[in-house]
């Protein structure tokens, strides 16, 4: 058994009385500590995929079965203990707390699941070592997404969902936290799945899946990866 399987699943929003369908029978597995790029293009079902599958939206259809566990048919604090325990999520707009710190933003993270990571080495890791005592507002759009980063590798966590997280980082920033990001899958066997349009770091994944009108079209398996260091774009 995989340690995900998204096995046929359909997402229906309904809106203005018309059913739209994000996700059409959508079907993918991904092994333990595989690090996986989701792409395709917007509207393709990428982020309601995610979001399924760290137990913030509920399948219409199908099932997603995470470490032995179908996640659909969670309710009530064992779904809450899944996000809490089991998943860490970083969001395209990173959701600081504006009135916490660098640090704290990362402590927060650290005090409400069971076996967090030391919040100053991680920040230290994404390069915001002199930057931990300052508020979000001070921080550049890049900075942002790094302790956005820090705050869920920190966790410790089975899963660890990114949303196009490299959008507002440059190469040298991006090398940075992709690194990271590799060395948390080989190293703590961390599932990572990453959300991303750029087409120069699908080289670092171990499996590339692509959505087209909510369905997977297509599954490419990198036999071999390639270092974040190595990359441009």
């Amino acid at each position: 058994m995989a340690f995900i399987e998204f096995k046929n699943v359909t997402k229906e929003y309904n809106m203005d009385e018309v059913k739209v369908k994000a996700l059409k029978k959508a079907s993918f597995e991904i092994e333990k500590g595989q690090l996986v790029i989701i792409n395709g293009p917007s509207g393709a079902g990428k982020t309601t995929c995610l979001n399924i599958l760290g137990g913030i939206d509920k399948l219409t259809n199908g099932s997603v079965i995470v470490d032995g566990v179908k996640i659909n048919e969670l309710k009530g604090r064992k779904l809450v203990r899944y996000r809490r325990n089991d998943v860490g999520f970083v969001f395209q707009s990173c959701n600081l707390i504006q009135n916490l710190t660098v640090k704290e933003n990362v402590e927060l993270a650290t005090q409400i699941c069971k076996n967090s990571e030391e919040p100053i080495s991680i920040i230290k890791k994404v390069g915001l070592s002199k930057k931990m005592n300052n508020y979000p507002s001070s921080l550049l759009s890049s900075e942002k997404q790094k302790v956005a980063i820090a705050r869920a590798i920190a966790k410790k966590t089975k899963l660890l969902l990114c949303d196009e997280i490299d959008s507002v980082l440059n190469d040298k920033n991006g090398k940075q936290v992709l690194k990271l990001l590799q060395e948390t899958a080989k190293k703590e066997g961390t599932t990572i799945i990453i959300v991303t349009h750029n087409s120069a770091i699908y080289q670092i994944a171990n499996k590339v899946i692509t959505f087209k009108n909510g369905s997977v079209c297509e599954v490419k398996i990198n036999k071999k990866t390639k270092a974040a260091g190595d990359l441009s774009w």
